[in-house]
């Protein structure tokens, strides 16, 4: 059983992987780990290639699988055989012929996690690959807005703006199928230059604008991303121009959104460039709930997963 993409998952399984994730926060919204699960993973070794730089979904999959009596081996491109010339694949199977129990991955490869799929015979769990998607930043995002929201087991009624650099990343591909499978609208909005050319389609299950002000607006929550400098081709953007036609500060939450309207990041933030230190630090902000719930959602991944 793999965990690759959000894309065509069902309905009843991310409401599924929602509820379990619920059993793994305490009454006060803080992460726990049931008497029950706490040796769940007793005597397996997951193993977490990051190949990309990462601290949130890394360490809050180690802390989950510790916290599931599981052993964790973490392997980056440097000082692992990945830096000598070794494929991302081989040293998966390598690691695979020592005992490894299954993978969670970050690439920029996109097709990776489907090679592993097809080679190896342990479960697979996509941490991010290239601009692909980001399944476990999608469903613990849904988990944040229906826990503030309370819209019951889905987002039905919820209006959710994705904003920034879409086309280059994985968290809004996986976003945009979380909400718009739970049954939320989803507006993409951005410079024309970062948003896919069509709305609608398969990759892309919403609408699309330009105009910043119409989509705060509208929204009832905020999805906020950085610019993916790193996998823009060309003149890079200004992070100056950017921040004035496309940051919010407290100006554009006063004059754009309403005072229920709430504000996500998966991080790491560029204060300053997409969101103002006021914004971040402020009552509206659901980052740090989006960090907390990640915990959770990842042990319940690793439940389902694993188990």
């Amino acid at each position: 059983m793999h965990l690759i993409g959000l894309r065509g998952m069902s309905r009843e399984k991310m409401v599924g992987l929602l509820d379990a994730a619920e059993k793994f926060l305490d009454p006060q919204g803080k992460v726990t780990t049931p008497s029950e699960d706490r040796a769940l993973l007793k005597g397996k070794t997951l193993a977490l290639l990051f190949m990309e730089p990462s601290t949130r979904t890394r360490v809050s999959f180690e802390i989950a699988v510790q916290r599931l009596g599981g052993e964790v081996v973490t392997v980056s491109a440097e000082g692992s055989s990945v830096k000598k010339g070794e494929s991302a694949a081989d040293t998966c199977r390598t690691l695979a012929s020592m005992g490894v129990d299954g993978f969670v991955v970050r690439h920029h490869d996109r097709q990776l996690p489907h090679v592993l799929v097809d080679r190896l015979k342990v479960p697979i769990i996509n941490a991010g690959n290239g601009s692909g998607e980001h399944p476990t930043q999608g469903l613990l995002d849904a988990l944040t807005l229906r826990r503030h929201f309370q819209t019951g087991e889905d987002l039905s009624g919820l209006k959710v703006a994705i904003m920034g650099d879409i086309v280059h990343s994985r968290v809004a591909r996986s976003d945009a199928h979380a909400f718009s499978t739970l049954g939320a609208e989803v507006t993409l909005v951005g410079p024309r230059m970062l948003l896919p050319s069509d709305d609608r389609t398969e990759d892309w299950p919403a609408t699309i604008t330009n105009s910043r002000k119409d989509a705060l607006r509208w929204a009832d929550a905020v999805v906020v991303l950085r610019i993916q400098q790193e996998r823009i081709h060309g003149n890079l953007i200004d992070a100056h121009e950017y921040a004035m036609n496309w940051g919010i500060d407290t100006s554009v939450v006063n004059g754009y959104m309403t005072p229920d309207t709430m504000i996500l990041h998966p991080g790491p933030v560029i204060r300053g460039v997409e969101l103002s230190d006021p914004v971040v630090d402020s009552d509206r902000s659901l980052i740090l709930n989006q960090v907390t719930n990640g915990v959770a959602l990842r042990q319940a991944v690793l439940k389902s997963y694993f188990n």
